[in-house]
């Protein structure tokens, strides 16, 4: 194996990490201590993002970009509703949606170098 795609592997382990140690533990405690009161804020009431981990995924990223920015918020016609949900707990879907945007960046450039013989 030759120094460059050892550093291949070795930005592969690291995405791996990042993802395992951070992400997902990041994604359970979101789910079974904030999400609930987002979704009683947001969407009424409505439980759909609770039921089990992948849609827990799925809604944290979808209520980040709500509170990301003011257009997605707009386009579902959550602006107002946002306010009423704490700094804090907007705090921890806006880190959990950069460190999976960076974790997909990571992945997507690692693949890309392989791909195009780079390394």
């Amino acid at each position: 194996m030759s120094l460059p795609d050892f550093f291949i592997v070795a930005l592969g382990l690291t995405i791996s990490i990042l993802f395992f140690i951070i992400l997902t533990p990041m994604l359970f405690f979101i789910k079974n201590r904030k999400l609930k009161n987002v979704e009683n804020i947001l969407d009424d009431g409505k439980a759909f993002y609770s039921l089990n981990i992948l849609t827990a995924g799925m809604g944290i990223l979808h209520y980040a970009t709500v509170f990301f920015c003011g257009r997605h918020a707009k386009r579902y016609d959550l602006f107002d509703k946002r306010q009423l949900v704490p700094k804090s707990v907007q705090r921890w879907f806006i880190v959990y949606f950069c460190l999976f945007m960076v974790t997909f960046a990571l992945c997507f450039i690692a693949v890309l170098i392989v791909h195009l013989g780079l390394g």
